[in-house]
């Protein structure tokens, strides 16, 4: 299986930053000194010191190669999700766009399932409907005690209405 060249010219520049990486470590952290058990104050400045170095070098590393790759890993463009609706702990539906398809999808933690492909775009705009139960808990909270489910059967009214 053969590189590309945008794979080759990666691995080359990941590489050259390792071994410049190297080559400009600091010269105390290559000269011996004392041993570990010597207690001295400057080994665990050094040790310190060497630590931040690297995790240094490793974020620069990984900074380089998402600049390399254009972010082609983590571009989304082409393929959004428009909506989930989670149905448990590790169920769910998403409604996803993946290039000019919209597609309503089942996710569980085995397997993704392909439940409806619709032939336009859908409205997402549409404002949930609020339940009884949740006007109820509403009105208790703010100290109301009205009655929510004629609210909810009016407002179910007025929207059968509008549609008309």
């Amino acid at each position: 299986m053969g590189f590309d060249t945008h794979t080759k010219n990666l691995t080359r520049a990941l590489l050259t930053v390792g071994l410049l990486s190297v080559a400009a470590m600091p010269a105390w952290a290559q000269q011996p000194g004392p041993g570990p058990l010597s207690g001295g104050g400057s080994d665990y400045f050094k040790l310190t010191l060497t630590l931040i170095f690297i995790v240094g070098l490793i974020f620069a590393c990984g900074w380089l190669v998402r600049r390399m790759a254009g972010g082609t890993s983590f571009n989304n463009r082409h393929i959004k999700v428009l909506s989930v609706m989670p149905l448990g702990t590790r169920e769910k539906l998403m409604v996803v766009k993946a290039f000019d398809d919209y597609l309503l999808l089942g996710v569980t933690t085995n397997n993704i399932n392909t439940l409806h492909r619709f032939d336009e775009p859908p409205d997402l705009t549409e404002t949930p409907l609020t339940s009884p139960f949740a006007d109820r808990m509403k009105g208790l909270l703010k100290g109301l005690d009205s009655d929510p489910l004629a609210k909810h059967q009016k407002n179910a009214k007025n929207r059968s209405n509008s549609g008309d």
